[in-house]
């Protein structure tokens, strides 16, 4: 998985923000920035709402085929925000990038990771994720996932309780389950959009005006051109049942369509025969 690399500032005149003094007072706020939807609503939630300091990170992966797509995507939302807030250029911090072969083995995440995803399907950035924490001394990595009705809310529901960091409401695992494989893998993240549908962050979206800004967001994993949504792979089939369908071209929905029906279905049964026949190899954690 990926994390973004831009400089990028934002913000505006809304009621209630925080003078520059009072968010002197807070820390800067580490996020997972992929260049996502997700991640760069909770970014423009820091920046233009809240007003604090962020600090971006961003993983590399080198074999990740979307990866200058979600880095042209932050670059394009970084450009806009210097453009139409030009005051928020010291709220956002130099994307820091990382190689994910760069992070050292870790056993414990690691095992953890692999009993989750033994019985739900989780993607392989979190174990990375876990150990990029652990080994940068990151104690609360904010990531957009993790929003109502998701996947990782799903695994971490019964162990995330609410709680008030610095002036806003997010959610954690508590320590009390630190001896579970759920605190091995999530107990480094810090999940802001809890409360919140995928819907929901569009209708807000829209009543805050940031809606051309998310537009220029990238969630393909295999895009076409450079940016187009290819329709086919789990994000794009995601986007569509989550009612994001729009932002895919008709042509690519259409072969979606297709795929879905009549591809999909066969991809898990031909890679069980594949294994079978020593043909294919299941892919560990980098």
């Amino acid at each position: 998985m990926a994390t973004g690399n831009a400089d990028v500032s934002a913000g505006n005149d809304l009621a209630g923000e925080p003078a520059g003094a009072d968010r002197a007072a807070h820390p800067p706020v580490h996020l997972l920035w992929t260049g996502g939807w997700d991640s760069s609503f909770r970014l423009l939630e820091l920046l233009l709402l809240h007003r604090r300091e962020v600090v971006p990170h961003y993983l590399l992966d080198p074999t990740r085929p979307s990866t200058q797509a979600e880095l042209a995507a932050m670059a394009r939302i970084r450009n806009r925000l210097f453009d139409d807030h030009p005051h928020t250029r010291g709220l956002l911090a130099p994307v820091r990038q990382f190689d994910i072969a760069g992070l050292a083995p870790d056993p414990d995440v690691t095992d953890a990771f692999e009993r989750i995803s033994a019985e739900t399907f989780i993607g392989s950035q979190y174990e990375w994720l876990a150990r990029f924490c652990r080994q940068r001394g990151i104690e609360r990595l904010e990531l957009g996932a993790g929003h109502r009705g998701g996947r990782i809310q799903k695994i971490i529901g019964p162990f995330a309780t609410p709680t008030e960091e610095d002036g806003y409401r997010t959610y954690r695992i508590g320590r009390e389950y630190r001896h579970t494989r759920e605190y091995a893998v999530f107990g480094g993240f810090s999940f802001p959009l809890f409360e919140l549908g995928k819907r929901e962050t569009a209708d807000l979206a829209g009543e805050r005006g940031w809606l051309d800004l998310l537009g220029m967001t990238c969630f393909c994993h295999k895009p076409r051109n450079g940016w187009e949504p290819c329709g086919c792979c789990n994000p794009c089939l995601y986007a569509v049942d989550e009612g994001f369908g729009w932002r895919i071209p008709r042509q690519n929905r259409i072969k979606g369509i297709f795929y879905r029906a009549l591809i999909r279905p066969m991809k898990a049964p031909a890679k069980v025969v594949l294994h079978r026949l020593g043909l294919r190899t299941a892919r560990r954690p980098a």
